[in-house]
C-alpha cells in the first residue's frame, strides 16, 4: 500500500511543472522547449488570477501568452467561468479570445454564448450572442444582440441592438438594454414603474438609488404623468445602532393647472413627509437584566389624501384618518415609566384646527409586587394626557388608580377568591374655550370580589381545559364636581357581575380544536342598562388549513348585534381561500356591513389564479375587486391583473371618490428585472 502512494506522488512529480513565479501546470504530459510548455490531457493551469483546463497547451513563459484547444474552461473567482473550443489568453497583459464562448454568472443564473467573444482587464465583449437565465438547450426566453459588453467591476451589462425573444418568436426591439448582475447593495438605477391612463396619460417613475455606506441609503423617485403633472419623493433609509432602524420619506407632487380645475382639487400641490424610527435599548443597560426601553416614532403629514394617492402608481385604499404616533417606555424592575403623542389628520376635513390631538401622555405604572404578606398584592397607575387643538376646548387631565388586593386558594386550589380594594381620581382642567366650569374632579373607591377556577380534564378522545371567573364590582365612595367634556375618558365603574368563560379543546394527539370565550356583565345601577354586551368568541380548527371563526357582541340595550364578524380560512395544497364578513352598528345608527373575499390557486403548474373583492353590503357597492394570474417558473414570470378602486381625493367642496379601472400587467425576468404596464381609466363618483 505505501509502495502504490509512493508511485502516485513521483508520478505527479514528473507531470507539474513550475512554468513560472506565477503560473502552474499540471498535465498527464508536459514538455519544454526553451521559452515554450506544451502540455497534453488534462491540462489544468493555475495563475493569480485564473483557474484553466484544457485538452492541450502552449504556454510561452517569455511573453504570458497561452493557445489553447479542446473542451476549454477558464474559472475567474468563484462566480464567473466560460468555456470555448480555442483560445488565445495573454496573461500579463490580461486580454483573451476565444472561439466559440459560452459564459455562464452562478451568482444570478445568467450565460451568454456567442461565436466569438474576447475580454481584457475590465470587460468581456461578445458579437451576435444571445443571453438568458433559462435552460440553456431551450430557453423559454433570451435575448440576441448583435454586440454586447460585460463590465467585470461593476457587473453591469451593455447590450446593443437587443431583440427579446419567448421561445424563438422575437417580441420587441431595443436599441440598447444595459442592466446589472450585482444582487450587492449598491448605487445604480432601480426597477421602473411604468402605466396609462385615460385621465392621466402616461404614467412613468424611475427609481434612482444611492448606497454610499453601509448603515443609510437615499432612493429617488421622480415621476411624471403627462396629463396631470408631475413629483418627486425621497426616501432616506439607515441604521444608526444595531438595536434600531429609521426611514424618512418626503416629497410632493404637482398639478397642472388644467387637470386641478377640470377636477375641482382642493390644491394643485399635494406635499407630505412622514418619519419611522424604532429603536430599542435607548437608555437601558445592556449588562442590567432589570432594566428594558423602547422608543418608536411613526409620524406622517400631509395636506391632503392626494398625496398619498400620487406616492406611485398603485392603487391603494387609506383610512380617511392619519395618525402620527410617538411611544417611549423605560422599565427597570418593577417600575415603568411612558410618554405617548398622537397627533390626527382627518383627510375628510379641510382644515384639522378642531381636530383634537393627544400631545403628550405621560404614564407611571407600578407592576403587581407583594406588599406586607406573600398573597397581598398592589399597583399603581399614572396618567396625565394633554388634548390640544386650536378650535375648540383643551384639557389636560391627571388621573391614578390604585387597586390593592389579597388572594386565597380554597378547595385545594381548585378555586380561587380574591378581593381587591381600587382607589381611582382624576382632574380636568380646560382652556381655549367658554366653559361655565373651567375644570372636572372625579374620585371614588371600589372593591372587587372575583372567584374563578382554571380546570382541565381528559377524555377518551379529547382534553378539556376551562377558566371561569366571576367579578363582582360595588361602588364604594364617589365625588364628583365641575364638568367634562365628552372626549374626556374617566373611570366610572358601577355595580356590576361579570362573567368570563375561556375554554379550550385538543384532540387526543394534543392538537387544538377548539377555542372558546364569553363575557357577560349584569349592572345593577339604576340610570344604567342592566345587561352590557355578550361578547361571544369562537374559533373551530377543522385541520391545520381549515378554521372558522366568528366574534359576537350583541347590545341588549339595543336588542342588535353591535358587532358581528365572520372569518374562514382555508389554505391546503394548491389552494387558498379567505372570507370575511363584518357587520356593525353604533349609537349613531351608522352600520358598515361588508364583506371581503381573496381565493388562489395553483392547480396548473406554474400558474397562479386569484381573485379578490371588497363589497360594502349597506351602500351596495364595490370598494375594490380583482381578478388575475401569474406565470411563475424559475427564470421568468409574468402577472395579469384586472382591478377596480374607489380612491379618495380631496377636492374645494370636500372629499370625493374616484373609481379606478384597469389592466396591470407585470413581466418579470429573472436576474434582469421587470417591466410593468398599467392601462388605468378614472371616473367620478358613481353609485
Amino acid at each position: 500500500m505505501h509502495f502504490k502512494q509512493l508511485f502516485i506522488l513521483i508520478s505527479l512529480v514528473g507531470i507539474l511543472f513550475a512554468a513560472g513565479d506565477d503560473v502552474e501546470v499540471l498535465a498527464k504530459s508536459v514538455e519544454k522547449n526553451g521559452d515554450i510548455v506544451h502540455a497534453k490531457d488534462d491540462v489544468v493551469l493555475y495563475s493569480q488570477k485564473y483557474v484553466i483546463t484544457a485538452d492541450e497547451a502552449f504556454y510561452n513563459t517569455l511573453n504570458g501568452d497561452i493557445d489553447l484547444s479542446g473542451n476549454i474552461t477558464i474559472l475567474e473567482g468563484a462566480e464567473f467561468s466560460s468555456r470555448s473550443g480555442k483560445a488565445s489568453i495573454n496573461l500579463k497583459r490580461d486580454i483573451g479570445i476565444m472561439t466559440p464562448f459560452f459564459t455562464y454568472m452562478s451568482e444570478n443564473d445568467l450565460w451568454m454564448k456567442c461565436e466569438s467573444g474576447s475580454f481584457d482587464a475590465n470587460y468581456y465583449f461578445s458579437k451576435k450572442a444571445i443571453t438568458s437565465s433559462c435552460d440553456v438547450q431551450d430557453p423559454d426566453w433570451k435575448m440576441g444582440f448583435t454586440t454586447g459588453e460585460y463590465n467585470k467591476e461593476s457587473k453591469f451589462m451593455h447590450l446593443y441592438n437587443t431583440l427579446f425573444y419567448v421561445k424563438d418568436v422575437p417580441v420587441f426591439y431595443l436599441p440598447y438594454f444595459a442592466f446589472s448582475t450585482d444582487k450587492t447593495r449598491r448605487s445604480g438605477l432601480l426597477r421602473p414603474k411604468y402605466g396609462i391612463g385615460k385621465d392621466e396619460g402616461f404614467f412613468y417613475l424611475q427609481p434612482i438609488f444611492v448606497a454610499p455606506y453601509k448603515n443609510w441609503d437615499l432612493q429617488f423617485d421622480p415621476q411624471i404623468r403627462t396629463n396631470r403633472g408631475y413629483g418627486l419623493n425621497t426616501t432616506l433609509r439607515f441604521v444608526d445602532s444595531p438595536y434600531s432602524q429609521g426611514e424618512v420619506v418626503f416629497g410632493q407632487f404637482n398639478e397642472y393647472e388644467d387637470y386641478a380645475l377640470e377636477n375641482n382639487l382642493k390644491n394643485d400641490k399635494h406635499y407630505g413627509y412622514s418619519l419611522y424610527y424604532d429603536r430599542s435599548n435607548l437608555f437601558s443597560s445592556l449588562n442590567d437584566e432589570r432594566t428594558e426601553d423602547g422608543l418608536i416614532v411613526d409620524f406622517q403629514y400631509l395636506n391632503d389624501i392626494d398625496y398619498l394617492n400620487t406616492l406611485n402608481g398603485e392603487s391603494s385604499s387609506y383610512n380617511k384618518l392619519v395618525t402620527s404616533k410617538l411611544n417611549y417606555y423605560y422599565r427597570r424592575d418593577q417600575d415603568y415609566f411612558g410618554i405617548y403623542a398622537k397627533y390626527y389628520i382627518d383627510t375628510d376635513k379641510v382644515s384639522n384646527d378642531s381636530t383634537l390631538q393627544e400631545i403628550p401622555t405621560l404614564q407611571y405604572h407600578r407592576f403587581l409586587d407583594s406588599i406586607l404578606l406573600d398573597n397581598v398584592y398592589y399597583s399603581v397607575d399614572y396618567k396625565s394626557t394633554n388634548y390640544t387643538r386650536n378650535e375648540g376646548s383643551n384639557a389636560f387631565q391627571n388621573e391614578l388608580t390604585i387597586p390593592i388586593s389579597i388572594h386565597f386558594p380554597l378547595f385545594n386550589e381548585y378555586i380561587h377568591f380574591k378581593f381587591t380594594e381600587s382607589f381611582y381620581i382624576t382632574r380636568v382642567d380646560y382652556g381655549n374655550a367658554s366653559l361655565a366650569d373651567n375644570f372636572g374632579q372625579y374620585s371614588k373607591n371600589y372593591h372587587t370580589f372575583s372567584l374563578y377556577t382554571d380546570l382541565s380534564k381528559p377524555y377518551d378522545n379529547f382534553y378539556h381545559t376551562m377558566y371561569f371567573g366571576v367579578d363582582y364590582i360595588l361602588p364604594g365612595l364617589s365625588k364628583r364636581k365641575g364638568h367634562f367634556e365628552s372626549y374626556i375618558p374617566i373611570n366610572d365603574d358601577e355595580e356590576s357581575l361579570n362573567f368570563d368563560l375561556v375554554q379550550y379543546f385538543y384532540n387526543s394527539a394534543g392538537e387544538k380544536k377548539v377555542s372558546h370565550t364569553l363575557r357577560q356583565a349584569l349592572f345593577f345601577s339604576d340610570y344604567k342598562y342592566k345587561y352590557g354586551n355578550l361578547e361571544n368568541t369562537i374559533k373551530i380548527y377543522f385541520s391545520d388549513s381549515l378554521t372558522l371563526s366568528n366574534i359576537i357582541n350583541y347590545s341588549h340595550q339595543y336588542a342588535n348585534t353591535q358587532k358581528i364578524q365572520t372569518v374562514l380560512n382555508w389554505d391546503v395544497d394548491e389552494y387558498s381561500f379567505d372570507l370575511t364578513h363584518t357587520h356593525e352598528n353604533n349609537q349613531k345608527e351608522e352600520v358598515t356591513n361588508f364583506i371581503s373575499v381573496t381565493a388562489s390557486t395553483d392547480y396548473m403548474k406554474n400558474y397562479n389564479f386569484f381573485a379578490g373583492l371588497d363589497y360594502d353590503i349597506e351602500d351596495d357597492f364595490f370598494k375594490s375587486w380583482r381578478i388575475g394570474w401569474t406565470y411563475d417558473k424559475k427564470c421568468w414570470n409574468y402577472m395579469l391583473t384586472y382591478r377596480e378602486d374607489r380612491t379618495p381625493k380631496l377636492t374645494s367642496s370636500g372629499t370625493d371618490v374616484v373609481n379606478r379601472r384597469g389592466i396591470y400587467l407585470t413581466f418579470n425576468l429573472a436576474q434582469i428585472g421587470a417591466i410593468s404596464y398599467d392601462f388605468v381609466k378614472e371616473t367620478g363618483n358613481e353609485q
